[in-house]
């Protein structure tokens, strides 16, 4: 259970983010679909009882989502020619889409056209970190629904896997998200598993000669290569070895103890700054400011390239055609 100190923190940047962006609100839908977020839990209380894999996916479902054209559910958004968002290599992997689609359906049976797709995704967001031990945070809604999905998007918006902290920071930088924003995000990866493929490099060919990551520990690095053989890399391990499936510092006390998965991971121990971050959350008693950063960081990436108003649109089914 969250402590009184961290509702205070999360209540105090709830209220700064509302004067922040007068576009988007809390309680969007009191009047228009009473509800509907208590709606929105309950069916996916049920779908993460059939797989509770989905929750990590659902959480990297709108960070994909939010990094390009913005939250704005682009990334549900189909295309015949295969050239939306979806079908750029980084989208390959990414989970969830039935579930949005399977919940917007109920959504639309109680208000019709009222509740974006763009919306029910930042929900789910936040009830797939809620559901896995973590934080329950308000979520500002408002927003409408895009109509343009393309792959080379994609490719150019989303942060690298390999990236350093200098790189990382401008990725996320475009998003009017700071240094701070982006090692705390960072931390999504507590819950959830990679490809071998993603961090293959880093095992058996890091500079070029066949070597390993030295920045890796060793003992762990012999492990990741026996889970990741080189004729195996669809194969996937969880990027928090610690508590694999629970919203909690775990992550960063395996970046803390060079046991990072991802070169990108990996990479904020090497910076003063995100390493004195890492540091900090490596300690139990750090969790509620972790949980408090967390939802300031989550509330400020949902506010991402946002289309409000008469911008963008509503739509029935989140995954039309876009050809």
């Amino acid at each position: 259970m969250a402590s009184a100190t961290f509702l205070i923190l999360v209540a105090a940047a709830s209220l700064l983010a509302s004067f922040a962006q007068a576009d988007l609100q809390y309680g969007y839908y009191n009047t228009t679909c009473p509800g509907v977020e208590e709606l929105v839990r309950t069916e996916l209380e049920a779908i993460f009882a059939d797989d509770s894999t989905l929750r990590a996916g659902l959480l990297r479902l709108h960070f994909h989502d939010c990094f390009v054209r913005g939250c704005d559910a682009s990334l549900m958004l189909n295309s015949h020619n295969g050239t939306a968002e979806k079908h750029a290599d980084p989208n390959l992997t990414v989970r969830g889409y039935e579930a949005i689609e399977a919940i917007k359906k109920v959504v639309e049976k109680a208000c019709p056209l009222v509740v974006s797709c763009a919306d029910i995704m930042a929900m789910a967001a936040r009830d797939a970190v809620n559901f896995s031990a973590g934080p329950r945070y308000e979520v500002e809604t408002g927003r409408r629904d895009g109509n343009v999905s393309m792959l080379e998007e994609a490719l150019t918006n989303l942060p690298p896997a390999d990236g350093n902290v200098t790189v990382l920071t401008q990725y996320f930088a475009v998003k009017n998200l700071t240094m701070k924003d982006m090692v705390v995000l960072s931390a999504a990866h507590t819950i959830g598993v990679t490809h071998c493929s993603s961090f293959s490099k880093r095992l058996y060919n890091f500079t070029g000669a066949g070597d390993q990551d030295p920045s890796l520990e060793p003992a762990y690095g012999k492990t990741l290569t026996t889970k990741c053989p080189t004729e195996k890399m669809a194969s996937v391990v969880p990027m928090d070895d610690v508590t694999v499936d629970k919203f909690d510092l775990g992550y960063y006390e395996s970046v803390y103890n060079h046991r990072a998965v991802l070169r990108s991971d990996a990479a904020l121990v090497e910076d003063s700054l995100t390493g004195a971050y890492v540091a900090l959350m490596n300690n139990a008693s750090s969790l509620d400011i972790f949980f408090a950063d967390f939802a300031v960081a989550m509330i400020n990436m949902g506010r991402a390239g946002v289309l409000t108003g008469t911008q963008g649109e509503i739509r029935e089914t989140c995954g039309v055609y876009v050809d």
